[in-house]
């Protein structure tokens, strides 16, 4: 799945959540996706350590993409938001179970859900999955126009998520998903699936020298990088290097570290959250030396200042009471029941730029 192993986790720019509290994965999950309710059941026995969860997620005005983890496999059901989505494991399986249907889903093969359809999915260990969910579809059902083109969906879909690991910064990230959005509702549309259209570059996959040249920076991050080495080590040209970079990724070598680099001092923010959070410490840790440069940086990448990532981690924070938990042995199997519905999340997400832009 991953181009060259340049991201660990579906849509890894956009991490949300990163947590070993079952409560708020699940309270985030419901939130993000908007979901009236959601209830899970741990089907392996876990400890306060070893529950592990991710959630990343992009909305647009036409279009929402969510990537989901979960370490240990559960039972997740309640109701779908009032919107059409698509689910696509990535790694893992998942079984899904509605009203009239009941189907297993390996990696690429992809399930819909109608709007406010109620749904039970059980996960495997180590699941993966891509949520897409199409906010203007909310009358009628859906299942059978995308699924009646399974091959064409999960081809779109696909050259979608080998597009993630190499946005170039938040404004880019948004063309593409609008890009992606036009062309699933033109599926519903035409009936003809045009899924995927021609891609806007080749795959890094085609060539084994710049994987190899991209492995080597992605190992390297958190060190000085010599461009000109990596380039040796792969066997490439310093100048072939720079253009096979921009001919398969639109970026410079010195632009994808940076942006890698920006992803990982997100990540360890947000991993840190609540208890040991400084963020110039994990901007010096990820080689930027000025703090107020990287915090541009860091707005250009993600859409968002610093500041306004742990304000969402606070505002998550604080729907965790919405959980209901049952059993009062952690070590065994319990469920995780959510109660009540929480504000949408989506309009403060899209409100990042303007509310900060104010704070500047």
């Amino acid at each position: 799945m991953y181009a060259c192993n340049s991201q660990s986790f579906v849509l890894e720019h956009f991490l949300r959540m990163d947590t070993f509290r079952p409560e708020s994965w699940l309270s985030a999950l419901q939130v993000l996706t908007n979901s009236p309710r959601l209830s899970q059941k741990i089907l392996t026995p876990t400890d306060s350590r070893s529950f592990r969860g991710r959630l990343s997620f992009l909305p647009s005005d036409n279009l929402n993409v969510c990537g989901f983890y979960m370490r240990h496999s559960s039972m997740i059901s309640g109701a779908n938001a009032g919107s059409a989505a698509i689910v696509m494991p990535v790694e893992g399986t998942v079984d899904f179970k509605v009203t009239d249907e009941h189907r297993l889903c390996g990696p690429w093969a992809p399930f819909v859900l109608d709007p406010h359809e109620e749904f039970h999915a059980t996960l495997s260990d180590e699941t993966h999955l891509f949520i897409v969910q199409l906010p203007c579809l909310r009358e009628g059902r859906y299942r059978h126009a995308f699924l009646s083109h399974q091959s064409r969906l999960v081809e779109g879909l696909t050259n979608f998520l080998y597009e993630t690991p190499f946005f170039r910064d938040y404004k880019h990230a948004q063309r593409r998903v609008e890009r992606f959005s036009r062309r699933l509702y033109d599926c519903l549309e035409t009936g003809s699936l045009p899924c995927s259209g021609p891609p806007e570059r080749k795959n890094v996959n085609d060539d084994g020298r710049l994987c190899k040249a991209i492995q080597l920076l992605n190992h390297a991050l958190d060190k000085d990088i010599d461009i000109k080495a990596v380039a040796s080590r792969s066997g490439l040209s310093l100048r072939n290097f720079h253009y096979l970079m921009k001919q398969y990724t639109g970026q410079s070598p010195y632009q994808y570290v940076r942006g890698r680099r920006l992803i990982k001092a997100r990540e360890a923010i947000i991993q840190d959250y609540p208890d040991r959070i400084s963020v110039s410490q994990q901007a010096f840790n990820w080689r930027f030396q000025h703090a107020g440069r990287f915090s541009s940086y860091y707005r250009q990448h993600f859409g968002e200042y610093p500041t306004q990532t742990l304000r969402e981690l606070d505002h998550l924070k604080q729907l965790t009471h919405h959980v209901r938990s049952a059993g009062d042995n952690f070590r065994e199997i319990r469920q995780y029941w959510l109660t009540s519905s929480a504000s949408p999340m989506q309009h403060s997400l899209r409100s990042h730029s303007r509310m900060d832009e104010q704070e500047a």
